[in-house]
């Protein structure tokens, strides 16, 4: 297995190492290649290098599992994958994400890097919600609407700042809609 690794955190996995490099760099196939081709030279007897120092990641070829061990319930011994965990996750928009480390010799969980992300879902959310309430009154803010009232603006105001007023999102203050 390849992994593609930045100040401990682990940016790609794959198999085979060009397409480790590049999940890493978040390119498509076509652009890939297309860089590829700005990284090689070829000398008089066609014999290809690469430079890929301009990488702001490192390569390591590792037999590390893609799972760990750890104790149920019941005090069983269990393994566990990374993608039963939560730490590997896939998104139909962004692609694949790694919330692993890596620390020098094995991958482990990256709690940190996990948590972040779940409140980053978690107040997208939020936003999603806010923008859907505001879009309900915008008929009200549009110019053949000239008189919306006092109370309709403070509402809309005040759903303007839910991200800004809440620093929890499993506990956020909505305003009542006049």
């Amino acid at each position: 297995m390849i992994i593609a690794i930045k100040d401990t955190k682990l940016k790609a996995i794959n198999e085979v190492e060009w397409q480790c490099r590049r999940e890493a760099k978040g390119l498509d196939k076509s652009a890939y290649w297309t860089w590829l081709a700005t990284v090689t030279s070829e000398d008089e007897h066609g014999t290809k290098s690469y430079d890929f120092s301009g990488e702001d990641y490192e390569i390591i070829k590792t037999d590390a599992p893609l799972s760990y061990e750890t104790k149920d319930s019941e005090g069983n011994d269990i393994t566990v994958t990374f993608n039963q965990s939560g730490h590997i996750h896939s998104e139909v928009d962004t692609g694949q994400h790694y919330h692993l480390k890596w620390d020098g010799s094995k991958i482990i969980p990256d709690e940190e890097g996990l948590s972040a992300c779940k409140l980053s879902q978690e107040w997208e959310s939020i936003r999603l919600k806010r923008n859907r309430l505001l879009a309900e009154t915008d008929y009200l803010a549009m110019q053949d609407q000239p008189n919306m009232s006092n109370d309709m603006q403070i509402y809309r105001q005040k759903l303007r700042m839910v991200p800004q007023d809440n620093t929890n999102p499993n506990n956020i203050d909505w305003p009542a809609r006049p």
